[in-house]
């Protein structure tokens, strides 16, 4: 059942639907540019032969070398996990981990440790056998951002039907569309997790979510037939406003 939209809610719809170009541009940089970049990053990182030891050592090298560090300090808080390293020329400064442990929360001034160092940037720090990543080392984990990249795919598919939805006066409700977000984003997550944990390839992930997302919508839609009253009464009564 459709009505006649008012001009603020034609003009709301279209902007909506508009506003879905953002997700959408957000996608195409996931898979256009943020995967292969990661990709070629990984690959050249897992490749890269050792600096010859009698070679003097340059700011940016393709080379993996390992450097000794002393440690002059570290931070350890909520979000930020640092450590600042001195006693190289060309390396020293503050590495940023993602979480304290197993090593940097070990770690006191004076210190000394062994920094792997790639492209200028200190990828892994060692000490008595125990080592621990910076964020700057390359992971393989297309799986979580091809995730990240198909959620806000459908994000902007929702968003667009949502926008045409109001553009024509179709009736919906926000606890609909707050379903839909809901079982869009459980889709997403739920594929990239398991593909992850089994190291499936990433493309997989898209092929799993995508149809989940659809199937489920179309569920959550059946569920709700009846439920969504033919004319929308406003944001007080948790309706989309027509």
């Amino acid at each position: 059942m459709t009505h006649r939209p008012s001009p603020w809610t034609r003009t709301g719809g279209a902007l909506l639907a508009a506003a879905a170009l953002v997700p959408a541009a957000a996608a195409w940089y996931v898979f256009a540019v943020r995967m292969p970049d990661d990709a070629e990053r990984s690959r050249s990182y897992s490749v890269a032969a050792t600096c010859p030891a009698e070679s003097p050592g340059a700011a940016v090298e393709e080379c993996v070398r390992t450097v000794p560090f002393t440690v002059s300090g570290t931070v350890l808080r909520h979000k930020d996990h640092l450590a600042t390293l001195d006693g190289a020329p060309s390396w020293s400064g503050t590495v940023r981990f993602g979480n304290p442990g197993p090593l940097l929360e070990d770690l006191k001034p004076g210190d000394r440790v062994d920094g792997t160092v790639w492209r200028g940037q200190v990828m892994r720090l060692e000490r008595a056998g125990v080592a621990q990543a910076s964020v700057d080392e390359p992971r393989d984990e297309a799986q979580l951002i091809a995730g990240l990249g198909t959620a806000v795919a459908l994000l902007a598919m929702l968003a667009a039907a949502l926008g045409a939805l109001l553009f024509t006066g179709r009736p919906t409700t926000f606890a609909l569309a707050r379903s839909f977000f809901f079982w869009m984003l459980f889709s997403c997550v739920m594929p990239a997790v398991l593909a992850f944990w089994a190291g499936l390839p990433w493309w997989t992930v898209p092929a799993a979510a995508i149809p989940t997302a659809l199937f489920v919508a179309e569920a959550v839609r059946r569920l709700n037939t009846g439920k969504v009253p033919g004319e929308p009464r406003g944001f007080v009564a948790g309706h989309l406003p027509a």
